[in-house]
């Protein structure tokens, strides 16, 4: 109301105009304080959003202020910096189109600064396209009353992404964002095409001004009806479809980029060269880091899938694997394996006393020294709660209880340091040895008698070792299954 009834008093006057500006600054101030409001209250899926136009209305609240300055004091040799500021102030913007807001971290990506610079390369195409021919800014479209300008050109690309973005989002709040955004920045384009185009004589004051107002509407209704308090309601979608989305969007900077590259390459060879490099550059490094996230996840995901949580160990499904495979091995070569199954004594004792927090460190801290004491080709899991299983390659059976006998001494030699204080703990451990071929020999009966020679240690008074050495040709009935005690030799 302040707008208009300046442009009814006072018109074309020094003063309307600076009133205009003041207003339109106000305005663009306020959609600053709004679009921050939003972002502040906002979770992450509106965060990243926010962040962008709060930032591009910054520039463009700079670009009004100086703007007002010029007409203030009718210093115009600021002209093309407030021009240059204006369209900059779409870079912004184009940042919407790289970030999947579901999705960002609080922390800044380094990957955006590669985005930025597909944004930015774009804009100085869309400029220098433009400074090359004055004259293009003159050919009229629509009417004979707009002419092409760089907003036009800019805003128009990035609303129609916008809106193919609103039609591929799956979330209630990104279809009433985007939509919002690229009407915005088409009128945007079109109101800047019709006050460029010389013949319109659109200057600062007229009432032209107040539809500059009310686009700056747009963006005050969409933070005002942000819903910030409910999390949007996503349709389901396949992790395949939202990485080919996601990665959809930027490859439309590069190619509208090399379109209007190509059209000064004649005349401006080096800058253009230069540009194609960047863009080059920019969608190169981004493919490589995202393949590097991508293969870095995958290996994430496979250790998680083999190991376990708590003490880094192989997972029961990963150790038996490993089994099966030494078995087959020893079916081919008749090498022998070795076979340890260990168990914490009086464990859960521990857990009832102190809580299952020291359990767990109580754990952990066994597993680092089992995995401490055993060769670099030896395999170590958990088999379940307190129970270990050991591997031990090309291990008879005299070697395999050296092996038992050096861990039950490693863990056993001293207390093990809790929050709740040192704590002493023992291992129970039977193994199980193999020499020659055994066509027969399976995983699971190495098992079997690993754990009955487990019991055995448990049933003898714990903390030592039990064991059995199986003949080759008789996998289901060794010769004798021998006692092999804590200190003793391994006797058949």
């Amino acid at each position: 109301m302040l707008q208009v009834a300046g442009i009814v008093r006072l018109g074309g006057q020094t003063s309307g105009a600076v009133l205009s500006d003041l207003v339109q600054l106000g305005l663009g101030i306020l959609c600053v304080f709004a679009s921050r409001n939003v972002f502040l209250r906002s979770d992450s899926a509106g965060r990243s959003y926010w962040k962008c136009v709060a930032v591009t209305f910054g520039v463009w609240a700079l670009a009004q202020a100086l703007g007002t300055y010029v007409d203030a004091t009718s210093n115009h040799s600021l002209d093309p910096l407030e021009a240059l500021l204006f369209f900059f102030s779409g870079v912004p913007f184009g940042m919407l189109l790289f970030l999947d807001p579901d999705h960002e971290g609080r922390r800044f990506d380094r990957l955006h600064l590669l985005d930025f610079l597909q944004v930015c390369a774009f804009w100085v195409s869309v400029y220098l396209y433009f400074s090359q021919d004055p004259n293009i800014s003159q050919t009229t479209i629509g009417w004979g009353r707009f002419g092409w300008s760089t907003s036009l050109v800019f805003n128009g690309v990035l609303a129609v992404s916008f809106v193919l973005r609103a039609f591929l989002a799956k979330s209630a709040e990104k279809k009433t964002f985007f939509p919002a955004m690229a009407l915005f920045l088409f009128l945007s384009g079109l109101a800047d095409s019709y006050a460029s185009y010389v013949p319109n004589q659109v200057t600062t004051g007229s009432r032209f001004d107040l539809v500059w107002s009310a686009l700056l509407s747009i963006p005050l209704l969409a933070a005002a009806t942000w819903n910030h308090t409910k999390s949007p309601v996503a349709v389901p979608q396949s992790r395949a479809q939202r990485i080919v989305i996601n990665e959809f969007f930027p490859l439309v900077y590069p190619f509208f980029s090399l379109l209007l590259v190509t059209q000064i390459a004649q005349r401006e060879r080096v800058l253009s060269s230069c540009i194609g490099a960047v863009i080059f550059v920019a969608v190169g490094a981004r493919v490589l880091i995202i393949q590097r996230r991508l293969v870095r996840t995958q290996d994430s995901l496979e250790f998680e899938a083999t190991h376990d949580a708590l003490t880094g160990l192989w997972n029961r499904c990963a150790i038996l694997e490993c089994l099966d495979k030494e078995v087959e091995r020893q079916k081919r070569n008749g090498d022998p394996v070795g076979l340890i199954m260990a168990d914490a004594d009086r464990f859960k004792n521990i857990n009832d006393t102190y809580g299952h927090p020291v359990g767990d460190q109580v754990l952990s801290e066994v597993a680092r020294r089992l995995t401490g004491a055993l060769r670099s080709y030896d395999w170590v899991g958990r088999y379940g709660g307190e129970e270990f299983l050991i591997i031990v390659p090309n291990c008879s059976g005299r070697d395999t209880f050296n092996s038992a006998e050096r861990l039950r001494q490693t863990v056993a030699h001293a207390p093990i340091a809790t929050s709740a204080g040192p704590i002493s703990v023992t291992l129970s451990m039977g193994l199980i040895s193999t020499t020659g071929c055994a066509p027969d020999l399976t995983g699971a009966l190495l098992l079997r008698m690993a754990d009955e020679a487990l019991y055995r240690a448990k049933a003898n008074g714990r903390n030592r070792v039990e064991g059995a050495y199986l003949w080759s040709g008789e996998p289901a009935q060794p010769i004798a299954a021998p006692s092999i005690r804590r200190g003793s030799e391994l006797t058949q």
